[in-house]
């Protein structure tokens, strides 16, 4: 028995913690596979997410689906403002951009820092019990934010696959030039595109602050596995940030589980290392032109 629900935590815990850590992953590769900008911000969006909806059920007393809601869509706003104001004018210099973002990202965590102070804090939960799975008890806030994350996640799928704006969003990762001489405006898909990322970012966020303590940390802290995730998928790939997601996702739970939390973020980390030394393109990965 005890071996079976050692089992169901790593299988369930993992694949919430892997949900989550997709949402960042996708939007950071969809951004650099459209518009290679490498924006370091954007772990900044995933804490923003849910301090922002913290912060409107404390201040407004909006219920937490309300307040998540509204929360990724000014992340989102606010990430297509950055672009606009920060991004776009140096958007041809990936160095000027990192600088930039980095600064951003950092002053947003200073910000967070003054505002609610250094300590973490949970969203208040939006699905309360705990469900029986084959005997072993798993809590309804986990599946239920694996479900809303794997949501998002077939929602991305078939907006890229499925829809016009996806199909240009294409065209223009694929090669901007050809995307401009067709008569597209790449600039527009540039900056849906950062705002499509920084909602996933932000979803990541509240989230996370469901199941874990968010605090101001994360900004760089998710950043770096966001980055890892999507280096060991592969730059440019969304499908291989997903399926990195899941293999980082379930090294750290099952670490934590077996060995402690003090050691899973250095195994995962390890392990991302060792799989790009063999393959340094990572697992899916797209060749630069």
């Amino acid at each position: 028995m005890e071996m079976l629900e050692l089992l169901m935590r790593i299988l369930v815990y993992g694949a919430t913690l892997s949900g989550i850590y997709s949402l960042i992953a996708a939007g950071f590769t969809l951004i650099f596979g459209v518009s290679r900008i490498m924006n370091f911000s954007h772990g900044a969006f995933f804490v923003l997410g849910a301090y922002l909806g913290i912060a409107i059920i404390n201040g407004v007393g909006l219920n937490p689906y309300l307040s998540t809601a509204i929360s990724i869509l000014m992340v989102g706003l606010l990430a297509a403002i950055v672009y606009k104001g920060i991004m776009s004018p140096v958007r041809t210099q990936e160095v000027m951009v990192i600088i930039v973002t980095l600064a951003f990202a950092l002053i947003l965590e200073q910000l967070i820092l003054l505002i609610f102070g250094e300590h973490g804090i949970s969203y208040p939960s939006m699905v309360k019990g705990v469900i029986s799975i084959g005997g072993v008890p798993i809590p309804s806030m986990r599946l239920f934010v694996l479900a809303i994350a794997l949501t998002a996640l077939i929602l991305l799928w078939i907006l890229i696959g499925k829809t016009r704006l996806g199909r240009e969003i294409t065209a223009a990762s694929q090669d901007v030039e050809a995307a401009t001489l067709l008569g597209l405006d790449v600039d527009k898909l540039f900056l849906t595109t950062v705002f499509i990322s920084s909602i996933l970012a932000a979803l990541g966020g509240a989230l996370y602050a469901q199941v874990y303590a968010a605090n101001p940390f994360l900004v760089l802290k998710s950043l770096i596995f966001a980055f890892a995730i999507v280096i060991l998928g592969g730059l440019g790939s969304v499908k291989g940030s997903v399926i990195s997601s899941f293999i980082v996702g379930y090294i750290l739970t099952a670490v934590i589980v077996l060995y402690g939390a003090r050691w899973s973020e250095l195994t995962a980390l390890l392990i991302i290392i060792a799989i790009l030394i063999l393959k340094p393109t990572g697992l899916f990965g797209v060749k630069e032109l």
